[in-house]
């Protein structure tokens, strides 16, 4: 049973972000193995995010904006002005190719293409057992792997599921200055459905349909629905789909353990690292990574110590899924009415959970009383229920 210092399950965006810094730390020295059950050679997601300042992967970026566009459910669609923000993308395949460019250059890392069958943590560490029947140890292992369970009836457990093509059209349609963030403008169907678009260049833009909601869709409605938009909405009847991705990433209050024995840690997704009411995980990602990474080079310990009083975030979160699940409020119109209450990037910092609680009230009161003062009562009453 070969050992390690740290094994890594799961060469996702939270694997590798991890891998990468830790070899860009004190710690660069230490013995990794990285297990992922393929090779990443295909663009399979794409990540938007927003952030005032610039990231460790902003020169692979793919696009960099200053504004962004909103579409409410009226069709009106405005700029929004959204301060020191920028609206990032950075696509999957820039990111996976970067980072392994960059790990290949330590001999420390090593790589194992396999899917993993347990983590059980012992005395002195964790050993990880693979399907093929490898067995390692290591002092830490770091789960991305997790599968939460999203079944709990005391939790709210949504999903944002989306497809998006990328296009390229005959016609120069698109503005390359301004990503439309969010557009209301198609049928609701009693939901939270929105479609947005960052442009690429003037004819080619990746268009996204999602929806936040309990079930998916048939796989063909997705399809549907993006035909639909492209040709009603942006008058396009001749173009080509140069790639599709599809995802789900739950929206979930459901508890989650980012440190489930003493040896091991889960990370990304299934360390709660996804921000409940709007899907988010790539900033909060790298954010908690680097937290854990500078607590391994001070104390020897992943262990980040979080403020009991930051857990308010979740608190909001789960009662805007309240909101969602139990169709209180439309949701297009919670959304125009946050943009257009409150000042873009304030929205953007509340999202963050950057805000302090003066700026969290007024962005409180600026939203529905009625039905947000009803989820703030199901939520608790939830809460309650599961204590008994």
């Amino acid at each position: 049973m070969k050992s390690y210092d740290y094994i890594i399950c799961g060469g996702g965006m939270a694997g590798l972000s991890l891998a990468y810094y830790l070899t860009h730390s004190r710690l660069s020295q230490a013995s990794i193995l990285i297990i992922e059950p393929e090779e990443k050679k295909a663009n399979d997601r794409t990540w938007a995010f927003w952030e005032t300042t610039e990231n460790t992967f902003e020169k692979i970026l793919f696009k960099n904006w200053k504004t962004v566009q909103f579409v409410d459910a009226s069709a009106k669609k405005q700029n929004l002005d959204i301060g020191s923000y920028h609206y990032k993308l950075l696509r999957g395949i820039d990111f996976y190719e970067f980072v392994k460019a960059e790990l290949q250059q330590n001999l420390n890392v090593t790589w194992l293409y396999d899917k993993v069958s347990s983590i059980n943590d012992t005395e002195n560490g964790a050993v990880v057992e693979t399907e093929k029947g490898s067995i390692f140890e290591a002092a830490i292992v770091f789960d991305s792997t997790y599968k939460l369970n999203l079944t709990l009836p005391d939790n709210h457990n949504l999903l944002q599921h989306f497809k998006g093509y990328v296009i390229k059209s005959e016609k120069a349609i698109f503005d390359t200055e301004k990503p439309l963030m969010m557009d209301f403008s198609i049928e609701q169907y009693n939901e939270c459905r929105f479609v947005y678009i960052l442009p690429f260049d003037a004819h080619t833009a990746l268009i996204e349909y999602t929806l936040f909601t309990e079930n998916l869709l048939e796989k063909e409605e997705y399809d549907r629905q993006l035909k639909k938009y492209i040709t009603e909405k942006l008058g396009l009847v001749s173009y080509t789909i140069l790639e599709e991705e599809f995802g789900i990433i739950p929206m979930s209050d459901v508890a989650t353990q980012e440190y489930p024995s003493k040896h091991i840690v889960r990370i990304g997704t299934a360390g709660g690292y996804t921000n409940p009411a709007t899907g988010y995980t790539f900033q909060n990602t790298q954010r908690k990574l680097k937290e854990i990474v500078a607590a391994l080079e001070k104390n020897g310990s992943p262990i980040v110590r979080r403020s009991y009083f930051n857990k308010r975030f979740k608190l909001y979160a789960s009662v805007f899924l309240n909101v969602l699940e139990q169709k209180r409020h439309p949701a297009a119109d919670v959304f125009a009415i946050l943009y257009n209450k409150n000042a873009p990037a304030q929205v953007f910092k509340f999202l963050d959970g950057d805000t302090n609680l003066w700026e969290e009230l007024k962005i409180l009161n600026s939203v529905p009383k009625v039905p947000f003062l009803k989820a703030v009562a199901g939520v608790f009453a939830r809460k309650i229920k599961s204590l008994f």
